[in-house]
């Protein structure tokens, strides 16, 4: 029910972006694409429970 509830947020600001992600870090899933001012980044897991943006540029070979 709660996923049905989520909608794709669209972003035309980096700052707005890091603010949305600060107030919404725990929601963030591994493998979510996050698009901000056109570029797409992967929400990748870098240990100890630390989530963070790569660019999906760099994860594509």
């Amino acid at each position: 029910m709660e996923l049905q509830e989520r909608r794709p947020r669209e972003f035309s600001a980096v700052n707005d972006a890091v603010d949305w992600l600060k107030r919404n870090h725990q929601t963030i899933l591994v493998g979510s694409i996050v698009v901000i001012a056109g570029v797409a980044f992967v929400a990748v897991s870098a240990g100890a429970g630390l989530v963070v943006l790569a660019p999906a540029a760099l994860l594509a070979s």
